[in-house]
């Protein structure tokens, strides 16, 4: 592609744009420009106000991660505390349970030694 070419072509482009946005606005140039100006007021506080927000929403935001941060430590605590009292509780039971087992495994092995005396 050859720039020369495009280069006017863009040009002439843009100055019949131009051209046409002036033969075709409807109102004189000092109407526009007042227009204009009190639109981009219009944007300028609409821009602080969502400036505003957003910044509200960010010191939200941080207050519920810091909030959030105290509720998971209490409710991680909790749970510590509640697991070692568990254990606590279960713990005679768990030693009840493993004496059983060992006298379990004596009676088998006094039982398989009787069966072989008696095979004998």
């Amino acid at each position: 592609m050859k720039v020369k070419p495009f280069l006017y072509g863009f040009l002439t482009g843009g100055l019949a744009a131009g051209i046409s946005i002036l033969l075709t606005t409807p109102n004189s140039g000092k109407v526009t420009r007042v227009k204009m100006k009190r639109n981009s007021q219009v944007a300028l506080n609409q821009l602080q106000v969502l400036k505003h927000n957003l910044l509200d929403l960010k010191s939200s935001a941080l207050h519920a991660t810091k909030e959030g941060r105290k509720q998971i430590s209490t409710f991680l605590t909790d749970v510590k505390i509640a697991l070692a009292l568990w254990e606590e509780e279960v713990r005679p039971q768990q030693q009840k349970i493993q004496k059983e087992i060992i006298e379990m495994k004596e009676t088998i092995q006094e039982l398989d030694e009787k069966l072989l005396d008696n095979s004998k």
